[in-house]
C-alpha cells in the first residue's frame, strides 16, 4: 500500500471487491482509515459491508449534520449525533484500527477542533461529588434545551433528584440519579417504554459541536491527522465541496458574514493541504494535485444481472467451473440458499454446486486473478437491499 504521504491507484476494482479488500488492508494495516465515497447512499453500503467484514465497533459513518447539506440549511438530529460520536470516537482512539466511512456533503462541514472537543464535554461518574443544580447550569451554558421529557440530542429535563439529558454522541439519553450532592447512579433508557437498558459506570456528556466559535473550526482531515485516505472519486468529491463552499458564501450579507461562513466549510485547496501527511488510496487517479506514485492492477467485474433467470444462474456457475473458477453465494438466509437448490434440482441441474457462505455485501463480483465468483442472494432474486447505519 505504500509509505505514509504516499498515492496508490488501485485499478480495476469494483463491487463488493472495494469492500473485501480494503476490509483486510485496515486490519492488517491498523490506524485510522476514511472512506469518501461519492453521495451518502454509497458511503452507507459500504458502511454495512464493513460492518459484515470488521468489527462493527471500529466502524463509524461520518454523516452530514444538516438534511441537505450546509448549502440549505435545517439540521438535522441524527445526523449530528453520527457526526459527533465519530469525532468522539477519532478522539479515544488508541490502537488498533478505525474505519470511518463519509461523503461530500458530510465532509464539506468543518469540525469543533479537538481542544474544543475535550474542554466542551462533561465526564460523570457513579460516586462523583457533583450538584445536580451545576449540572443543570453547564447544560443550559452549552445550548441543550430544557423540556418535560427528552426525545431527542440536544435535551434534557428535571424531575426531583434526577437529571435526564440526551447527549449528542449517543441514541438513548442518560437518567442521572443524584443523592444529595452525589451521583447515586447512571442508566441509559429507552424513550418509548422509559424502561432502563443498562447501567454504565460513566458517561460524557458531549453538546452539539456544530455550534462550535468559527475560530475553532478544522476540516476532518486536520482533526484526524495521520490517517489513510480512501477516495471513490477524488476529483468529483471536491469539486463537490467546491459546489457547496461557494453556495454557503452567497449567503453572506457583509464582509464579516463572508468570514463567518467560510469558517463552517472547508475547500479543495485546504483539504489537500491537510491530506499533504497522509496515505492516501484512489480508484480513480483524477487527482491532478496528487497523482498517483503507485498503481496496483486488480481484474474485478460486476455481479452478472440474471434477472431472477435461474437457468442462465445454473449455467454460469457451471461454465465458471469448467474455467477453474470458484462461485461463492453469500446470504444470511438459509431459506434462500434451499430454495436456489431446489430451483437448480427442479430444471434438472443437480450437478450445478456453489459454497454458501453467511455473509452480506451490497453487491457482487468477479476476481478474473484469483478466479473466484461472489455472488449475492440479494442480486440474484433481484431483491432491493436497505443499508441500516448502526445506532439508528
Amino acid at each position: 500500500m505504500g509509505t505514509e504521504a504516499s498515492t496508490v491507484h488501485l485499478s480495476q476494482m469494483v463491487g463488493g471487491a472495494f469492500s473485501l479488500y480494503a476490509a483486510t488492508i485496515v486490519e492488517r494495516l491498523g490506524g485510522i482509515h476514511v472512506f469518501l465515497m461519492e453521495d451518502k447512499d454509497r458511503a452507507a453500503y459500504l458502511a454495512n459491508d464493513l460492518y459484515e467484514l470488521l468489527d462493527e465497533e471500529h466502524v463509524a459513518f461520518f454523516a452530514s449534520g444538516y438534511k441537505r447539506s450546509a448549502a440549505y440549511g435545517a439540521e438535522d438530529a441524527q445526523g449530528l449525533v453520527r457526526r459527533t460520536a465519530t469525532l468522539n470516537a477519532i478522539t479515544n482512539y488508541r490502537s488498533g484500527y478505525l474505519a470511518i466511512c463519509t461523503y461530500p456533503e458530510a465532509l464539506a462541514e468543518s469540525v469543533a477542533d479537538r481542544t474544543r472537543l475535550d474542554s466542551d464535554s462533561k465526564h460523570i461518574a457513579v460516586g462523583d461529588s457533583l450538584e445536580q443544580n451545576a449540572l443543570v447550569e453547564w447544560l443550559a451554558d452549552h445550548n441543550f434545551t430544557r423540556v418535560d421529557f427528552v426525545y431527542e440530542p440536544g435535551q434534557y429535563s428535571v424531575r426531583g433528584g434526577i437529571v435526564d439529558v440526551f447527549s449528542y454522541v449517543e441514541s438513548k439519553p442518560y437518567r442521572i440519579d443524584f443523592f444529595g450532592s452525589e451521583v447515586d447512579s447512571i442508566r441509559r433508557f429507552d424513550i418509548s417504554s422509559q424502561l432502563s437498558a443498562e447501567r454504565p459506570n460513566d458517561v460524557d456528556i458531549i453538546p452539539n459541536m456544530m455550534r462550535a466559535s468559527d475560530n475553532t473550526r478544522v476540516s476532518l482531515a486536520q482533526f484526524i491527522g495521520q490517517a489513510t485516505w480512501w477516495l471513490d472519486d477524488g476529483d468529483y468529491a471536491l469539486r463537490k465541496i467546491a459546489e457547496i463552499r461557494k453556495k454557503v458564501l452567497e449567503q453572506a450579507e457583509s464582509t464579516d458574514d463572508v468570514a463567518m461562513l467560510a469558517a463552517r466549510v472547508t475547500s479543495r485547496q485546504v483539504l489537500l493541504q491537510d491530506w499533504a501527511t497522509s496515505r492516501l488510496v484512489l480508484l480513480k487517479d483524477n487527482l491532478r494535485e496528487r497523482r498517483a506514485t503507485t498503481t496496483i492492477a486488480f481484474d474485478t467485474a460486476p455481479q452478472p444481472s440474471f434477472n431472477r433467470n435461474f437457468a442462465m444462474l445454473a449455467d454460469d456457475i457451471r461454465w465458471n467451473k469448467e474455467r477453474g473458477y470458484e462461485t461463492f453465494i453469500l446470504s444470511h438466509n438459509k431459506a434462500q440458499i434451499e430454495r436456489l437448490t431446489n430451483i437448480f434440482h427442479q430444471t434438472g441441474r443437480q450437478g450445478v454446486t456453489f459454497h454458501a457462505t453467511d455473509l452480506v455485501l451490497h453487491e457482487g463480483f468477479v476476481d478474473n486473478i484469483l478466479k473466484v465468483c461472489i455472488y449475492t442472494d440479494h442480486q440474484i432474486f433481484d431483491r432491493y437491499q436497505r443499508y441500516h447505519i448502526r445506532g439508528e
